[in-house]
């Protein structure tokens, strides 16, 4: 019997067997969540396929499909009913080409229960605000950073990063939207301080979508901590939740599965956009918004990691498992909104090796491959090119990071040794190249200390 896998495949060799394929001029195939597969067929003329030809297309696909075919073959020059005009309509709007054969163009539609933003390569996406308006500072650059595994130094990565924009006068908002296992707000506080995070808003947002909380209660600043004094610019942070009794009742009840269209994507956004505006009530323009998305095909982190983005750090190792997801990762990004969103792959190096020219190589090597595979759709650049998507920026091991990582103290000697070696550690040189390469994206000035705002 044919597999899932199969099936599609399967189906594209039976139509094209049949006698009044060479009449087709679009054939699209409709997998719905069960995985049965169903047919919108178009000739392109008033002409109708005749009800025989159809009977035995009908005969064939059940024969060769099994289980996998739905019973559906529709012709779209029959005469339709109002509501199965606009069930054929809907099917066309969401629809994506899958190739091109001659005379007939092939379409594809996926009906899923879950992992939707994964599977959307329509590039009609678009950004949280737009690209220029992100480039021109009229709104943050908005910036995910993904692993497909987990333990790739992703959190750290993004902290990194965070305090050395604010070194350089930036303000940063940074969010931990990895609510199975959160983590960012520990590594600027204690975690006694949170009081409300991205849990609480998303379901409050499901049960009033014109919720306007005060944010001071999901805001947290680094004013009055010891990190506060290495920076000229401004830090916040928004935590996943306070881990008590009712953080996994609330866990529970979001729609992860995004049963209201786009039901996800607008409550990430909507407090994104109640975040920024808060902070910037107070004259301090937001320069960068940082997303800590969940590792692997999480729902939310599909969003996080491809819908609303303007560029994306992609952390992980030369290692079959991890360039498997990687893989997915960049085909989306290039394929997911209307034009390719910037991405940085980093070699995390947590192997406990500084890593050899050999290793990067191999690093570099499968990056590039993946890229021209995937992202690159014109112009491909020379594997040495430096700054191209492929490009890799190496971390390098750090054993004192296999600890827990803090930049911030309770004003004791030891503590305040701790936070000086984090902080010297996250702001060194393979961080700054991520810094770099994501400030290179929209023509940022990284001049020390310097503040467009000021």
């Amino acid at each position: 019997m044919v597999s899932f896998e199969q099936a599609v495949q399967t189906a594209e060799t039976v139509i094209r067997g049949w006698g009044e394929f060479p009449s087709m001029k679009e054939i699209t195939i409709i997998r719905d969540v069960f995985g049965h597969l169903a047919f919108l067929l178009s000739a392109g003329s008033s002409a109708r396929v005749n009800n025989r030809a159809l009977t035995t297309l009908k005969s064939d696909l059940r024969t060769a499909l099994g289980v996998y075919f739905s019973g559906r073959v529709i012709c779209q020059e029959e005469r339709h009913s109002d509501l199965e005009a606009r069930v054929i309509a809907n099917i066309q709007s969401l629809r994506q080409l899958w190739k091109i054969s001659g005379a007939c163009s092939w379409y594809y539609v996926e009906r899923v229960i879950a992992k939707k933003a994964w599977l959307d390569r329509s590039g009609t996406v678009s950004p949280i605000w737009s690209y220029d308006d992100a480039c021109d500072g009229n709104k943050p650059k908005v910036l995910t950073f993904y692993s497909f595994k987990g333990g790739m130094g992703r959190t750290t990565a993004l902290a990194a990063s965070a305090m050395i924009l604010a070194q350089k006068g930036k303000t940063v908002l940074a969010v931990d939207t990895d609510v199975e296992a959160p983590g960012l707000f520990s590594i600027f506080f204690d975690d006694r301080q949170i009081r409300m995070g991205t849990v609480d808003f998303l379901v409050e947002y499901q049960a009033d979508q014109a919720y306007a909380p005060d944010m001071r209660e999901y805001l947290t600043s680094v004013d009055g901590t010891v990190l506060k004094a290495e920076i000229n610019g401004d830090i916040y942070v928004i935590p996943a939740g306070k881990m008590d009794e009712q953080y996994l009742s609330k866990l529970a009840r979001i729609d992860y599965q995004d049963t209201t269209p786009n039901g996800m994507r607008s409550a990430l956004c909507r407090l994104l956009e109640q975040a920024v505006s808060f902070i910037e009530s107070f004259g301090k323009p937001v320069d960068y918004v940082l997303l800590d998305a969940r590792a692997g095909f999480h729902d939310m982190g599909g969003v996080i990691t491809v819908q609303i983005p303007h560029g994306i750090v992609l952390l992980g190792r030369d290692n079959p498992q991890s360039w498997n997801g990687m893989k997915e990762v960049i085909r989306l990004a290039a394929s997911a909104q209307a034009d390719a969103v910037p991405i940085a792959i980093v070699d995390s190096m947590h192997n406990g090796f500084t890593g050899t020219s050999q290793q990067r190589e191999s690093f570099k090597i499968q990056a590039y491959t993946l890229c021209c595979d995937g992202y690159y759709m014109d112009e491909v650049p020379g594997i040495d090119a430096d700054g191209e998507a492929h490009s890799p920026i190496y971390v390098s091991y750090q054993p004192q990071l296999n600890d827990e990582v803090r930049l911030y103290s309770d004003g004791s000697a030891e503590q305040n040794e701790m936070f000086q070696t984090m902080k010297n550690i996250l702001s060194g040189p393979d961080y700054q190249a991520i810094v770099s390469r994501i400030c290179g994206w929209f023509g940022d000035d990284l001049e020390e200390g310097n503040n467009e705002h000021d």
